[in-house]
């Protein structure tokens, strides 16, 4: 696809401001981020580690940097990302990023064919973060894991285009020293152990979320987050929040 020279330029610049900021991984990443949903007019992203990408298989991220959300709305993105009904709606793309080993980016449409993503309990939990059309980018690391970008429009809004899917691809996939670093050492590798919702748990642990606002956003009770916090801690061998962070960002 032929892009405009403005949008071209826009390409060039912002990844050339991306390389020069003084700052963290994590700030560059923002930078980025910031400046390509500007380009493609996304409402939310988010970019965390797939620790575990196999085709048929439940994704589980950890690790997130995200933009755009409320507190509420992402902590009802994290329990949408880990719908036990999307596991085939993005098989297509985990299957095709492991077949080529390379930088693959798909749109909600292009990975859904028969709309699964839109009904019953799957649609419901995405229809609860506002969240409509949305792309995914990933880049294949080692061990099975993969950097992965999510890019959303809140419900209502229009769909992403192809002109929107190949700036992002472009953008994101010019950018591997990014996409390698800023995260754990074991690339996550313990973190598909945990139950579902200790992950939905330790996402917003490591989003700085008190227990409270947890146990409120899940509808769950303060002393069921305290023993999800327990295990977690457990697990990863740390004993506060603080430590759990350390490890993971």
């Amino acid at each position: 696809m032929n892009l405009s020279e403005n949008d071209a330029r826009s390409i060039i610049r912002l990844l050339g401001e991306t390389a020069m900021i003084n700052g963290s991984f994590s700030d560059r990443k923002f930078f980025l981020m910031k400046g390509l949903c500007s380009l493609i007019d996304a409402d939310y992203w988010a970019w965390a580690l797939g620790c575990q990408m196999e085709p048929m298989k439940p994704q589980v991220f950890v690790s997130f940097i995200h933009g755009g959300f409320s507190d509420s709305n992402f902590a009802n993105f994290i329990a949408a990302v880990e719908h036990p009904g999307l596991i085939p709606v993005v098989t297509l793309f985990t299957e095709t990023m492991k077949k080529n080993n390379t930088h693959t980016t798909m749109r909600r449409d292009e990975m859904d064919h028969l709309g699964l993503s839109y009904q019953g309990s799957v649609g419901e939990s995405w229809e609860k973060a506002n969240i409509g059309s949305s792309m995914m980018s990933a880049h294949p690391l080692e061990d099975g894991s993969a950097s992965t970008i999510g890019l959303y429009r809140r419900i209502g809004a229009p769909k992403f285009s192809d002109r929107d899917k190949h700036i992002a691809h472009l953008i994101l996939s010019e950018v591997p020293w990014l996409h390698l670093a800023g995260w754990p050492d074991d690339k996550g590798s313990s973190v598909p152990k945990l139950y579902p919702r200790q992950r939905v748990v330790m996402n917003l642990l490591l989003d700085v979320m008190s227990r409270k606002a947890i146990a409120d956003h899940m509808n769950i009770k303060e002393n069921t987050v305290a023993g999800y916090t327990k295990d977690i801690y457990r697990h990863f061998k740390v004993h506060s929040q603080v430590e759990l962070l350390r490890k993971f960002l």
